[in-house]
């Protein structure tokens, strides 16, 4: 099933934000990666899209942006589903709870560092999900449909390990096995994993919810 309602004008508004938003800091996040240290720009590009914060701000923004000018395109259709729209939503909504509740506390960020941080982990995720509480149309979406969902974070968790291991970077301080070993950092990338199910059930369910006051 397709959202039904996005052409609405506050919809639409709330789109046209989130896509503005990320238009801004996407590349000036990677303007300050490539800026900010002594790595070439494809070294810079590895380290950049190597955050599980910046690649969900891009499905977040190729989402708006097929939404709002996509037309006929057959990416739009998938773009469009309510389940896709849904799983966005949970993985936008676990890089704003991972960050505001474990890093915020260690980390000092000031200028744009700050005002791209804010805008990744608490503007968008909070936008994103008022879209689509109030602006897609309510769909029974099965629980299985979880186990397709889980598919991003694990191979993102399996390819950061293997990097890591590789490479010696880690880009968020609770999976660096250097610091804390293999095993706990693999024990806290399950329990992220955990909270992607949790946060899954919690949005399914509210679907589920809206489908029979419907």
């Amino acid at each position: 099933m397709e959202i039904e309602n996005t052409t609405t004008i506050k919809g639409e508004i709330l789109l046209g934000i989130i896509f503005a938003l990320e238009l801004y800091a996407l590349p000036v996040q990677f303007y300050l990666v490539l800026k900010g240290s002594e790595f070439t720009f494809f070294s810079a590009a590895v380290r950049f899209f190597s955050f599980f914060t910046i690649l969900t701000n891009i499905l977040v923004f190729l989402c708006s942006a097929m939404l709002l000018f996509g037309g006929k395109c057959k990416l739009n259709f998938f773009f469009r589903k309510c389940t896709t729209i849904a799983a966005i939503t949970v993985y936008i909504l676990i890089v704003g709870i991972v960050f505001n509740l474990l890093l915020r506390p260690i980390v000092d960020l000031k200028g744009h560092h700050l005002i791209v941080s804010e805008i990744f982990h608490t503007v968008v995720p909070t936008l994103f999900f008022f879209y689509w509480l109030l602006f897609v149309s309510s769909e029974k979406i099965s629980f299985k449909v979880i186990l397709y969902w889980l598919v991003y974070p694990i191979i993102y968790i399996i390819y950061t390990l293997f990097h890591g291991i590789l490479t010696n970077f880690y880009p968020y301080p609770f999976i660096d096995v250097t610091k804390l070993g293999f095993e706990t950092a693999l024990v806290n990338g399950l329990f992220v994993l955990i909270a992607f199910v949790v946060l899954s059930v919690i949005l399914i369910s509210i679907s589920k919810i809206r489908t029979k006051t419907l």
